[in-house]
């Protein structure tokens, strides 16, 4: 038996496969390097190959005709594609988009041998399953909070979980809105009238949390 690919190492429910077709199909996987800001998948593009994650960072959006984009999911080490996954199996072209945001390393598999895989390989078919049905609840709760959550309670909770040691967050209103899902207008005015209530300090791309326990108390009992 050939040796396992390095890159295995990553994923442990992968490497535990050992039946033929997918140790044939992984050793065929190929291996890129892609630069910062590169379009790995754009809107309407077909699908070519099962993308595992190696190194960086992935950022997976829908954009809007209205110019407003929502960020779905990031894809970082030890991680697959979900959308990708979806395409591979349903047909159809990418409902979305996908650019890296630092340099990124990836495993390809061709879909080809990944239809192979899915339909010989049945340890691979159920590692497939597993993270595609984990990132699909992680798509339904991310859809109940853009359509049944409160705009403000939502931004609050980002903010506290994405504070520094020092209760500052560094992004502006426009990436607040990318990261919500809503428009940068709508960030801005909840933003002034928490400031107005001496709960937030706004500068340029700086967010200083004045009163933790407020805005805590704010979004307690909200399930986000």
């Amino acid at each position: 038996m050939s040796a396992l690919p390095e890159w295995l190492d990553l994923f442990p429910d992968l490497k535990a496969v050992n039946d033929p077709v997918w140790l044939e199909v992984s050793s065929r996987a190929s291996e890129v390097v892609l630069p910062a800001d590169f379009d790995v998948f754009q809107d309407g593009d077909a699908c070519k190959n099962y993308i595992l994650v190696l190194d960086g960072a992935t950022r997976v959006y829908k954009a809007f005709e209205s110019g407003r984009e929502m960020v779905l999911y990031r894809l970082q080490a030890g991680e697959t594609c979900s959308l990708t996954t979806s395409v591979l199996l349903a047909g159809g072209r990418y409902p979305a988009n996908a650019i890296t945001e630092a340099e990124t390393q990836a495993i390809l598999i061709p879909k080809r041998d990944f239809s192979t895989a899915f339909d010989q390989s049945k340890g691979f078919r159920d590692y497939v399953c597993h993270v595609f049905g984990g990132r699909i609840r992680n798509m339904i709760m991310l859809l109940e909070a853009v359509t049944m959550r409160n705009v403000e309670i939502r931004m609050v909770r980002w903010l506290l979980e994405n504070r520094s040691d020092t209760d500052f967050v560094e992004a502006s209103h426009r990436e607040l809105a990318y990261e919500l899902g809503t428009a940068r207008e709508v960030i801005s005015r909840y933003l002034k009238n928490l400031e107005n209530k001496g709960w937030l300090r706004l500068s340029r791309k700086r967010i200083d949390l004045v009163n933790i326990s407020a805005l805590e108390e704010l979004v307690s009992g909200v399930r986000i």
